[in-house]
Parts: structure tokens; C-alpha cells; sequence
């Protein structure tokens, strides 16, 4: 989202289409979506770790606007944990750890996996969050236009009782030229600790 004017896309076709053509590349174990908007270009690299149950959305932002620009990126995901979205919505709890920073998320009623945790985190501290699906999308929103796009952070609020989902959202401010990569990084463990484990070793652009 461009900070100034308000104006927001997707760095794949979805679910925010921009007004340019769209590259997809796809090969063994990975996607790749290159785009240019408004002097802004991306590419999105979609992959997963070969030792780790992690998944990798990473974002090398390019500006070649002529100036420079205030952006924002937002990762948004919608959680099941467990058979299906209907069924198991009313029985995930999310919370901020605060150990790692990571935002998790578990379903403790259900009977094979009550230990998990699954959690999201981003490459970037300067962040805000929500576990609240209702929130993000607002009265009659869509993936395409959601009402936490046309604010300017996110609330913080997680817990129990919420229609659970998992999104998290960044600044980048970069000069004309400037290149930039945010990461989100998507995972599961068996516990807690395990969970901030794999948070940590693959935390920044770096090990991802």
C-alpha cells in the first residue's frame, strides 16, 4: 500500500489485482510473481524449508518511481486447524508470544492436535497485528478490498471468541533506487518452544 495516497495491490494477481501484467514462474518447489505498479516493482517468491514444516512468502520490493516512496506490507492468513473452517473457527485461541514476537495460534478441543501451534512472523519488528478476521475484512468486505486496507495499522487484537486469522503488517520506506525484501514466514511445531525455535532459525531475510 502506498502510505501517501492510500492506493493498495497484490503482488500476485490475487486477491488484489493491479492495473499491470502480471509474471508467474513456477518450478521444483517454488512460485515466483513478478510485478510493476506505480513505479513500485515486486517479486513475490512463494517456497517452503526442505527440513522444517515452514512456508516462505518472501517480497524483494524495488522502488523505481523517481522518489521516494512510504509503503506497507501486509500478510494475511485465515486459520482452520483442523478439519474444517466452520467447525473449528469458534475453538482457536491466538496470541502475540511474548517470548519471540510471533503470532500464534492453536486449537486446544481438538483431540489429535491440541498441542500444536501453528504462527506467523515477519522479517520486520516494526509491526502491528490482529487475530481478527472480522476486523480485517470489516462490514461486506472481500479479499479484494478489505477494511483493514483502508486504515492505517492494525488493531493488536487477538484471543479467544474471534473469527481467528492471522495478519501482519510492515512499513517500508525506500529512497528512489532503493531495493527492499520483507519476509513472512508460516509454520507449525508440536509445542510452544518448538514453535519459537523454528522462529528464531528462520527469522530476518536472511536464513529465510
Amino acid at each position: 500500500r502506498d502510505e501517501e495516497t492510500g492506493r493498495f495491490w497484490s503482488p500476485s494477481p490475487l486477491p488484489a489485482r493491479g492495473e499491470n501484467t502480471y509474471i508467474a514462474r513456477h518450478g521444483f518447489g517454488y512460485s515466483m510473481f513478478e510485478h510493476a505498479e506505480d513505479g513500485i516493482v515486486t517479486e513475490l517468491s512463494i517456497y517452503v524449508a526442505t527440513d522444517a514444516p515452514v512456508k516462505f512468502a518472501r517480497l524483494k520490493i524495488t522502488n523505481c518511481s523517481g522518489r521516494q516512496r512510504e509503503l506497507s506490507v501486509t500478510g494475511y492468513w485465515e486459520w482452520v486447524l483442523g478439519e474444517r473452517r466452520d467447525r473449528s473457527l469458534m475453538h482457536v485461541v491466538t496470541e502475540v508470544d511474548p517470548v519471540c514476537g510471533a503470532l500464534f495460534a492453536r486449537n486446544p478441543y481438538n483431540p489429535e492436535f491440541a498441542d500444536r501451534v501453528a504462527f506467523v512472523e515477519a522479517s520486520e519488528s516494526n509491526r502491528t497485528v490482529t487475530g481478527d478476521r472480522t476486523e480485517f475484512f470489516g462490514r461486506n468486505g472481500t479479499p479484494a478490498n478489505p477494511a483493514a486496507l483502508r486504515r492505517v495499522r492494525l488493531s493488536g487484537r487477538v484471543g479467544a471468541g474471534l473469527d481467528p486469522c492471522a495478519a501482519i503488517q510492515v512499513r517500508a520506506s525506500l529512497e528512489d533506487g532503493q531495493e527492499k525484501e520483507v519476509v513472512f514466514i508460516l509454520g507449525a511445531a508440536g509445542s510452544e518452544e518448538q514453535a519459537r525455535q523454528l522462529v528464531q532459525r528462520f527469522r530476518g531475510t536472511g536464513n529465510a
